[in-house]
């Protein structure tokens, strides 16, 4: 019962602060939600669709293929296109803003691909200079094509340079070998769709119940575990301060054991992360209509998020004589692990080789595991985040614990 009196009088001081109010609720809800607003607030970053002209002046299969790439439907809410036969006409409405990108497949591409000895042809992408993204888009998808169509290229005129390394010089059966050969190549290519950039839903493991939460809410919980290293870090940097003032020395002269003294201190920190990330979640809610998903992983991951805030934050400040030492310390260490966790981007995933380093802090596998539970996955998928972020709070403690005793042995 000590234990948690002091731990009480540590939560209270905590909330009574506007100054820490700020840091703890008030800042990850505006940039959660000024990021939420920039981005949209749909399901996921919304791109805007890109204005897309195309002209095929080939004809012929390999600009029949480019045309069917480009006006997929798996690209409908990414790229408006639509068809012309006049390449000026295609340049002409870039000029004028009508379109932000024109493709145009140039005459003799499927000839060049079935020649025994093709000519380079290329396929010219006329872009508006103030647009980025959707020309990169409409480009990326050319490219990959294109670079099918190269391997058909390269597969015609090898299959042609065997045939007459047998014996073969009938120049018609040789561009007819060509032809085909190309031809197979790709098909085999393009089987299923294989194209670089593609429109899909998230990959959901919660099957046809799943849901797809809207992007504030996934910048807030970014905001939410970045932010809980600073709510952790304060009722913690009262140790420091309760020792400066000799409070705390007049605690350990009281009948009350040291051991309960830091007990009601660690217990103070989970409760201020505890109370704080509640809070957050329950705003979140009310103010941007997030969807944190099933209650009982939900409960999980909140009490593994405070348990890993609330170690560090303790951690941070076991090794600091004075407060500036802990605050510019922390704060280090705290940004550090934001950065490279993905806190800033929340559960909207970069991707990459991104998402492997950001499992080197407990923060990164927290978001994993939210990840999870909003997109409608239930226990299965938040088992080895859990544990793995348990597993550093575990070692946090421990150290944490290991420096205070010698400070106060």
């Amino acid at each position: 019962m000590r234990a948690l009196a002091i731990a009480w009088k540590d939560v209270r001081h905590t909330y009574r602060s506007f100054a820490g109010l700020a840091m703890m609720i008030i800042a990850p809800l505006l940039l959660a939600g000024a990021i939420g607003a920039a981005f949209g607030g749909g399901g996921g970053f919304s791109v805007p669709i890109t204005k897309t002209v195309v002209v095929d002046l080939d004809g012929g299969a390999a600009g029949g293929a480019l045309v069917s790439a480009l006006t997929s439907e798996r690209l409908a809410d990414l790229l408006a296109v639509t068809k012309t036969t006049d390449a000026a006409a295609a340049r002409a409405s870039v000029d004028t803003g009508e379109a932000e990108v024109a493709v145009i497949v140039p005459a003799g591409l499927t000839a060049a691909l079935s020649a025994a000895s093709p000519a380079p042809v290329d396929v010219e992408i006329y872009k508006d200079p103030t647009s980025t993204l959707g020309p990169a888009i409409a480009g990326s998808v050319v490219q990959d094509l294109v670079q099918s169509l190269n391997g058909a290229r390269a597969a015609a005129s090898a299959a042609a340079q065997l045939a007459a390394m047998q014996g073969i010089t009938d120049s018609a059966r040789l561009t007819a070998l060509a032809a085909k050969t190309a031809q197979a190549f790709s098909a085999d290519a393009q089987k299923g769709g294989t194209y670089a950039v593609g429109s899909r839903a998230p990959v959901t493991p919660g099957g046809s119940g799943s849901t797809k939460p809207n992007t504030a809410g996934q910048i807030l919980v970014g905001m939410m575990l970045f932010f809980t290293l600073f709510g952790a870090a304060t009722p913690a940097r009262s140790i420091i301060d309760e020792q400066r003032e000799g409070t705390l020395s007049r605690l350990f002269t009281t009948s009350t054991p040291r051991s309960v003294v830091l007990g009601g201190k660690y217990i103070s920190v989970f409760l201020v992360v505890l109370l704080q990330t509640v809070i957050l979640l329950v705003a979140g809610r009310l103010l941007f209509g997030a969807h944190w998903g099933s209650i009982g992983p939900v409960i999980v991951l909140v009490l593994a998020g405070a348990l890993v805030a609330a170690s560090l934050g303790l951690l941070t400040v076991s090794y600091a004589k004075t407060p500036a030492q802990a605050g510019g310390g922390s704060a280090g260490i705290f940004v550090f692990l934001g950065l490279i966790s993905g806190s800033f981007t929340g559960t909207a995933s970069i991707g990459g080789a991104y998402d492997v380093v950001r499992h080197i802090s407990p923060l990164g596998w927290l978001i994993d595991g939210w990840n999870h539970t909003m997109f409608g996955g239930s226990w299965g998928g938040i088992v080895v985040p859990v544990l793995a972020a348990l597993a550093f709070a575990v070692v946090f403690f421990g150290v944490a614990t290991f420096f205070f005793r010698r400070r106060f042995a």
